[in-house]
């Protein structure tokens, strides 16, 4: 089957949207499909396990890496939709694959010409994402109403709708999706196998053998939460008498966001920043910790940090969004948002039960090769191919490749 995956991001991105859907056309084509990312011109070519990658225009002096919300959206959206109109006449996709929502706009836009089928994947709600890039009241309200109307508007016109959890796929029905339409399927990451030992990995990093380093990989942006996990970091770290525990954070982002957040709660001495422009050296990092974390509070996204933290074997501690994936107890020590004084609890917690901590990395790394892999998932993503394909008399049958 021809595809082409359309991602309106910059690509290549270490954040987790991109990384999954760069991951998912790679996998695509190792199961013997023709797949085709269509991105965003920011970035770098990006033509790896045989995948063709179209970009379109770059603006002067736009080098952003950042999602998000900004003004020349709607230009690099245009340029996007453009590019894709014209690859959907040379190439004659069989579906269009969209990540996130300016990319289902874009080929929705297509699809009124074209009439290709759009399969869209639900990262998240812009009602539940938008306001969080905003710190004024009145920004907040404007942003969450506008999010509110691309939930209602935009999934419900697509031929496929796939929700990366339960809870997802039940607020897209509420606000209009068609059952018929909708799939849940679960997301993945490529594995590359468990942790070394964290002493390895310490010792490249100049960290110390002795301490309790608590790991958070990702963006520094506000729906992160990271000033509820700062001070979980700061009440942890007054119950180990005698053992000293190291916050470290691993990001591509300038570390120096996060200083306010450190110095409302008095942990600018725990924190240790790691700069991390690709995943070799972001898995290293991780590799050092005794435990990974996920303050992110309830929503409609699933975290796919959580993920690369379960292939690793490492025990994990998570708030309500990454609740989704794991089962208390078992794979995962979760706490309810906005408790800081049991994230700090349960940090101190595995801080002194080596046996517990074993465990739950253990577990954790086996639920993750059962749901969370490609070989997993992606079954499920062709079957909805077939089907909206079979469903689409302008299109041949599924699995035929048609001429260029």
């Amino acid at each position: 089957m021809r595809i082409a995956v359309v991602a309106a991001c910059p690509f290549p991105s270490p954040q987790g949207s991109q990384v999954f859907a760069g991951q998912m056309a790679r996998a695509l084509a190792r199961r013997g499909h023709e797949v085709h990312l269509v991105t965003y011109g920011q970035g770098t070519l990006c033509e790896e396990g045989g995948v063709r990658h179209h970009r379109a225009r770059r603006l002067p002096g736009d080098d952003s890496s950042r999602s998000g919300p900004n003004l020349m959206k709607p230009v690099l959206d245009a340029m996007l939709a453009r590019l894709l109109a014209r690859l959907t006449v040379r190439l004659r996709f069989d579906v269009l694959h969209c990540h996130n929502y300016e990319a289902a706009v874009v080929g929705l836009a297509v699809r009124a010409v074209r009439r290709i089928p759009v399969v869209y994947h639900s990262h998240n709600l812009m009602g539940d994402e938008l306001p969080t890039y905003y710190r004024g009241r009145c920004a907040r309200r404007v942003a969450g109403a506008a999010g509110r109307l691309l939930d209602c508007t935009v999934p419900r016109r697509a031929d496929r709708v796939v929700a990366l959890c339960g809870p997802s796929a039940g607020r897209l029905l509420e606000l209009g999706v068609p059952p018929e339409r909708m799939a849940v399927v679960p997301p993945a990451v490529d594995d590359d196998g468990p942790a070394g030992p964290p002493a390895v990995a310490r010792a490249q990093l100049g960290l110390p053998a002795s301490a309790f380093i608590v790991g958070y990989a990702g963006n520094l942006d506000g729906y992160q939460n990271l000033s509820d996990l700062a001070s979980a970091c700061r009440a942890a770290a007054s119950r180990m008498e005698g053992r000293r525990l190291i916050w470290l954070v691993v990001t591509h982002e300038d570390g120096r966001r996060l200083q306010a957040v450190l110095e409302d709660a008095g942990a600018v001495d725990l924190c240790r920043v790691i700069p991390a422009s690709g995943y070799a050296r972001a898995r290293l990092a991780m590799e050092a910790c005794d435990v990974l974390v996920l303050p992110r509070r309830s929503g409609s996204g699933f975290p796919i940090k959580l993920l690369n933290y379960m292939s690793l074997g490492r025990p994990v501690v998570v708030a309500g969004c990454g609740a989704k994936g794991v089962t208390d107890g078992v794979d995962a020590l979760v706490v309810e948002d906005g408790d800081v004084w049991g994230f700090a609890a349960a940090l101190a917690r595995l801080a002194s039960d080596d046996r517990l901590a074993a465990s739950l990395g253990g577990q954790a790394r086996r639920t993750f090769l059962r749901n969370y892999t490609w070989s997993a998932v992606l079954p499920e993503i062709e079957r909805l191919y077939d089907s909206v394909t079979a469903a689409n008399p302008l299109f041949r049958e599924p699995g035929e490749c048609k001429s260029s």
